[in-house]
């Protein structure tokens, strides 16, 4: 009797052995279709927020004053370079009348200069102390 039940465990044996491949086949689709839904997606193109179009390029040192290149625009010179850009970019040769440069200070501090410098910051309401540590540093 013994030796009937081996015999027909064997043949079972036999038979779940040929349905293993498939069996694994169908739970690795299985666990893969689960792992596709569940994980989401990663998106690299990201479609801008047009909730916020004023992409201007501005500093809130002095009080939201526009920047134009390295340095704080002069008044008009931001429509200028406005101008300019647009220009560039329609294909439009542009000749520019000015061209601002600025130039390191020189140790010695022309009195223009540090007039000038002290009008800025004092009209942008900067603390004294840092006007004098500015202007020190100007040699004015």
């Amino acid at each position: 009797m013994f030796c009937e039940i081996l015999l027909y465990a064997h043949q079972i044996a036999e038979n779940m052995s040929s349905k293993l491949p498939v069996v694994l086949l169908l739970t690795a689709v299985l666990v893969a279709s689960v792992a596709v839904s569940t994980i989401p997606a990663s998106n690299a193109l990201i479609q801008r927020d047009y909730s916020y179009l004023n992409d201007n390029h501005l500093t809130v040192r002095t009080g939201n004053t526009k920047v134009c290149g390295d340095h704080l625009c002069a008044p008009g010179e931001w429509d200028k370079l406005q101008a300019s850009i647009n220009s560039a970019q329609l294909g439009n040769a542009t000749k520019s009348t000015t061209t601002t440069t600025t130039t390191a200070p020189t140790t010695g501090g022309s009195s223009a200069m540090c007039t000038a410098v002290k009008a800025a910051l004092t009209s942008a309401n900067a603390d004294p102390t840092i006007a004098q540590k500015v202007l020190s540093a100007l040699g004015c």
